[in-house]
């Protein structure tokens, strides 16, 4: 259900096509050896940097969260999370996972792979946002890549 999840297709501005970003210099496509799972790029993203897609969806289901991500520096994290509402009075419902520093491999063409399952949308939701949010000290950064998001 996510748009240009490989991270294959960007703007004039550096971000990847189909997705948002709280900071246009916050990201940029990485097409250097070793910082792509798949394809020709993947997403490159600084400290600070809110990536995030809105999807319709219909409430009442769980949903998958899948994507690959390594660190470029030692003190990387990353929360990845999806988020429901819709245009009226719900009030927004998240299922976020935490990924610390030490748990994100930092080695030249070693991505992790991560997945959750969301708690049930709410019967009334009508649209999921899914956010990364990325903190790293310095120049450091994250490179994320192959993002997918599914009706579970």
């Amino acid at each position: 259900m996510a748009v240009n999840g490989g991270m294959e297709a960007f703007n004039a501005q550096g971000v990847p096509t189909g997705w948002d970003i709280n900071d246009d210099d916050l990201v940029e496509p990485d097409d250097d050896q070793g910082n792509v799972h798949s394809g020709n790029f993947s997403a490159r993203l600084f400290d600070g940097a809110i990536l995030s897609q809105d999807i319709d969806i219909e409430g009442g289901c769980f949903f998958e969260l899948s994507f690959f991500a390594k660190g470029n520096g030692a003190q990387v994290q990353l929360e990845a999370c999806v988020i429901f509402s819709n245009d009226d009075s719900l009030q927004p419902t998240e299922t976020c996972i935490l990924i610390r520093a030490q748990d994100i491999p930092t080695d030249n063409r070693n991505f992790a792979f991560y997945r959750f399952i969301t708690d049930r949308a709410p019967n009334n939701a009508t649209n999921a946002r899914i956010e990364f949010r990325v903190t790293a000290s310095g120049e450091q950064s994250l490179n994320l890549d192959d993002v997918s998001f599914s009706v579970n």
